[in-house]
């Protein structure tokens, strides 16, 4: 019976050391996806911006290569711009602003980000955001798969536009609104226009962000994962003595 209780134990502390192991390593994996994200925008920050040609193939071009500094001419359409509610920025709460830009009219639409506005304290439903630039623009900035996602309990209800959205979904946006958009963002580069010019800031954020926490994470999934081994080894031996 004491051998049974004892194989036990033993199996329960194995498994419990494995999953405190496999957690730390999942930690880790998570920090290095995120440096390797901030290594690829980066480099792409660092490169001449690519031209979005008003044409399929260029559009194309532009999404299977991302991140990508671009660069786009056309006409913002004030009409399509959502706010994607709940973006900090330096602990204060506020919106992303994103606007279609229209470089031609049988071509999907190009979302911008345009920057952070903060929202309104007294009344959350009201985005004091500014309109865009009238005529034709000429926007830089890094083109991404899309804005930062937040975790979603059930989907928005009501995806109105103009109007606050939770997160970017780009069949939702086009359903909304009867366009087609093409499958990137880009966020306007802060030296493309003054900050001074529109209140919006165009501090974005960076993908490692949250690296020193996961590993610090992993260190207290490693640290378990030793303290099981001891106390497992250091009960085997004082049963041993005894014996």
């Amino acid at each position: 019976m004491r051998n049974g209780k004892l194989i036990a134990g033993y199996v329960v502390a194995v498994v419990c050391f494995s999953i405190a192991i496999a957690l730390g390593n999942w930690q880790m994996r998570r920090g290095d996806a995120k440096l390797a994200l901030q290594a690829q925008a980066d480099a792409a920050e660092r490169n001449a911006p690519v031209d979005i040609a008003p044409s399929r193939s260029s559009i194309q071009q532009v999404t299977s290569g991302l991140p990508r500094r671009v660069r786009t001419t056309g006409v913002f359409d004030a009409a399509g711009t959502i706010f994607l509610d709940n973006r900090a920025l330096n602990g204060t709460a506020g919106v992303y602003v994103l606007t279609p830009l229209v470089i031609d009219h049988q071509l999907p639409a190009v979302l911008i980000d345009r920057g952070w506005k903060s929202r309104d304290p007294h009344d959350r439903s009201r985005v004091d955001a500014p309109d865009p630039p009238p005529g034709v623009v000429t926007v830089d900035g890094l083109a991404v798969a899309r804005p930062s996602l937040l975790l979603e309990i059930g989907r928005d209800a009501d995806r109105r536009v103009p109007g606050l959205w939770q997160n970017l979904d780009y069949e939702a946006y086009e359903r909304a609104t009867g366009r087609s958009v093409a499958r990137f963002v880009v966020r306007e580069s802060a030296a493309a226009r003054s900050q001074s010019a529109d209140g919006l800031r165009r501090e974005w954020p960076r993908p490692a962000t949250g690296v020193e926490k996961h590993r610090g994470y992993a260190f207290q999934w490693y640290s378990l994962a030793v303290l099981i081994a001891a106390l497992t080894t250091a009960l085997g031996i004082r049963r041993g003595q005894r014996q």
